[in-house]
C-alpha cells in the first residue's frame, strides 16, 4: 500500500509540475497587475514589464499606461488612448505592434500613452480620464470603442480575473490560470448570481446616460484646450454595426453633438483585421494607426 501512495504521489507530482510548465511556456504566471480605484475601477500597476503569450511584451510605464515611454518627463506633445481590451491590445500582441504606439512610431513629435483597460465601459473610461490626474497633461485625446461598451455596466476590480497584488505564487502558471478560471466560472453564477431576470433592462437608458457623459468629458477637455477624437470600431461578425443597439447609438450621436466621431466601418473590413469577434490582430491594430494618423495629421 505505501509504494501505492509513494507511485501516485509522484505521478501527481510530476504531473502538476508538467502542467505548470506548460502554461508557463504558454505565457501564464506573471501577469499585469492592477491596482483598484473607486472612481473609475482598476488600472495597471506603475512600472511593469511582462513577457506574455507569444513571448509578446507588455509594458506598463510610471504613469500607469501601456507604452515603452515615459509620460511624465516626455518634452513631447502627448496623445492619450483610451479605451478598453481593443485600445489596451491584450497581451498576445506586443508594444511595438498596438496602434497606440504605431501612431507615434509615425508621428515622431508625439509621445503615445495607452490607457485602454480590459473591460472597461464607457463609464469606466470617461471617469479614468477624468479623474486620473497622472495622465492630465495629454495634448489630443482619443477615445476608441465598439458598440459593446455602451451596454457594459461600470466595471468594478471584483469583475474579472485580474491580479490587485505582486505576490509571486508557487507554480504561477497553474495558479493564473486556476484563478482564471475560478473567476470566470464561479459557483456562485451557478447559484445565487445564476440571472434570470425578465423584466426590462434598460439597456438603451445606459447608452444614453454613457453617451451623455462621454459627450460632457469630452466638452470638458476641449475647454481644456485638449483636441478630442472618439473612434468607432466594429465587430468582425457584423462589420456594418446593423444590430438594434447599434443602430440605437448612430440615431443618438446627433443628439448628443459629439464631435470629430469617426466609424471604423470602412477601416475595419477585412477578416484577417481581427482575432476574434472584437478584438484587432496585428493588421488591424496597423491598419487603425493609419487612420488614426491619417486624421491627426489633418488636424495639425
Amino acid at each position: 500500500m505505501k509504494k501505492v501512495i509513494a507511485f501516485l504521489t509522484v505521478i501527481i507530482f510530476l504531473i502538476t509540475f508538467s502542467v505548470n510548465y506548460y502554461f508557463e511556456f504558454i505565457g501564464l504566471g506573471d501577469p499585469i497587475r492592477y491596482d483598484k480605484d473607486l472612481i473609475y475601477g482598476y488600472a495597471p500597476k506603475e512600472n511593469q514589464k511582462k513577457k506574455r503569450f507569444k513571448n509578446s511584451f507588455v509594458t506598463i510605464n510610471e504613469s500607469g499606461l501601456r507604452s515603452i515611454e515615459n509620460w511624465r518627463s516626455s518634452k513631447k506633445k502627448k496623445i492619450l488612448f483610451i479605451g478598453d481590451s481593443v485600445t489596451f491590445g491584450g497581451s498576445y500582441i506586443d508594444d511595438k505592434k498596438i496602434f497606440s504606439h504605431l501612431v507615434c512610431d509615425e508621428l515622431i513629435r508625439f509621445s503615445c500613452g495607452n490607457a485602454g483597460v480590459n473591460g472597461y465601459g464607457i463609464i469606466n473610461m470617461v471617469n479614468r480620464s477624468r479623474y486620473d490626474e497622472r495622465i492630465h497633461d495629454s495634448d489630443i485625446v482619443i477615445f476608441l470603442f465598439s458598440a459593446l461598451n455602451f451596454t457594459r455596466e461600470y466595471t468594478s476590480s471584483e469583475t474579472a480575473h485580474f491580479y490587485l497584488n505582486d505576490h509571486d505564487f508557487f507554480l504561477s502558471g497553474l495558479m493564473e490560470a486556476i484563478s482564471f478560471f475560478s473567476t470566470k466560472y464561479d459557483v456562485n453564477y451557478l447559484l445565487s448570481k445564476r440571472d434570470n431576470t425578465k423584466k426590462y433592462n434598460h439597456d438603451r437608458e445606459l447608452i444614453d446616460y454613457s453617451l451623455e457623459q462621454l459627450a460632457k468629458e469630452a466638452k470638458r477637455l476641449k475647454k481644456d484646450n485638449k483636441i478630442v477624437k472618439i473612434f468607432l470600431s466594429v465587430e468582425k461578425n457584423s462589420k456594418k454595426s446593423e444590430n438594434r443597439l447599434n443602430q440605437y447609438i448612430f440615431d443618438r450621436l446627433e443628439d448628443f453633438e459629439l464631435e470629430n466621431f469617426y466609424f471604423l466601418k470602412n477601416t475595419l473590413n477585412k477578416v484577417d483585421y481581427f482575432v476574434d469577434n472584437i478584438h484587432l490582430s496585428s493588421k488591424g491594430h496597423k491598419i487603425v494607426a493609419e487612420k488614426i494618423i491619417s486624421v491627426i495629421s489633418l488636424t495639425n
